[in-house]
């Protein structure tokens, strides 16, 4: 409804809610309705702090949208409840430390908020359980990154996260999963480096996974329950290749 930068996306098997952005700081969230994805995509009730460079990640009931830049670094996470999606966010937890230009995936239990600026290895998990805590630090990315990718591996995989520096801001997305998180490429420096974290043991650092074919910050990310793509991003220049 609004055009718009440096978002966070997820959304459930019917629709798509696309949150935040810039420029300055949008508490706008828009739906997609997969049935009908011609229509202008209405607006529905907005985040609790306008922000962009937010993560976003969540399961079939529930979209999680967390950390951004608000004029400085915010961790705050809001619930969006898709039974009844025109009322405001509800804040939960939150990231700490505040950041933003992070990516998120997860599973139906829990979703992962990973990276950020300035370049960091922090991986926290949201508990969709006890969403009122502040999300726990878990087993870090294999090196500090911002601006990277996330998908997982779950069938029907439906979260996105998005990410981007400030002033300059870009997006990125992601899904979700119940076995595996892979975090691909990011900077500083730009790095074709996937780390897979391991739902099962998230405490453990990241295994270092065979690497993207080149190079990339900035770029998108989904898949399924066999195969993630990543696609997009700026080399040292833009690129095509997924």
């Amino acid at each position: 409804s609004v055009a718009r930068f440096g978002l966070g996306a997820t959304g459930n098997a019917d629709f798509g809610y696309f949150g935040g952005g810039g420029p300055g700081e949008k508490s706008t969230v828009d739906r997609i309705d997969y049935a009908n994805d011609v229509v202008e995509a209405p607006s529905k009730g907005p985040l609790s702090v306008a922000r962009f460079g937010l993560g976003a990640t969540g399961n079939a009931s529930f979209g999680y949208f967390g950390g951004g830049y608000t004029g400085s670094d915010n961790g705050v996470i809001d619930r969006i409840d898709y039974s009844n999606d025109t009322a405001d966010a509800s804040p939960k937890g939150s990231i700490s430390p505040a950041i933003r230009g992070l990516s998120a995936t997860g599973n139906s239990s829990f979703g992962y908020f990973g990276g950020g600026h300035p370049a960091k290895s922090t991986v926290s998990r949201v508990d969709y359980s006890n969403d009122t805590a502040t999300a726990a630090t878990k087993g870090p990315l294999s090196a500090g990154r911002k601006y990277l990718g996330a998908s997982s591996s779950q069938a029907n995989a439906i979260t996105v996260g998005t990410l981007f520096p400030a002033p300059t801001v870009r997006e990125n997305v992601a899904p979700q999963g119940t076995d595996f998180g892979y975090f691909g490429g990011g900077t500083t420096p730009t790095v074709s480096t996937v780390d897979r974290v391991d739902y099962a043991s998230d405490t453990l650092t990241a295994l270092v996974k065979g690497p993207l074919s080149s190079a990339r910050r900035t770029l998108g990310a989904t898949g399924n329950a066999s195969f993630g793509y990543f696609g997009g991003g700026e080399g040292p220049s833009e690129v095509s290749t997924i």
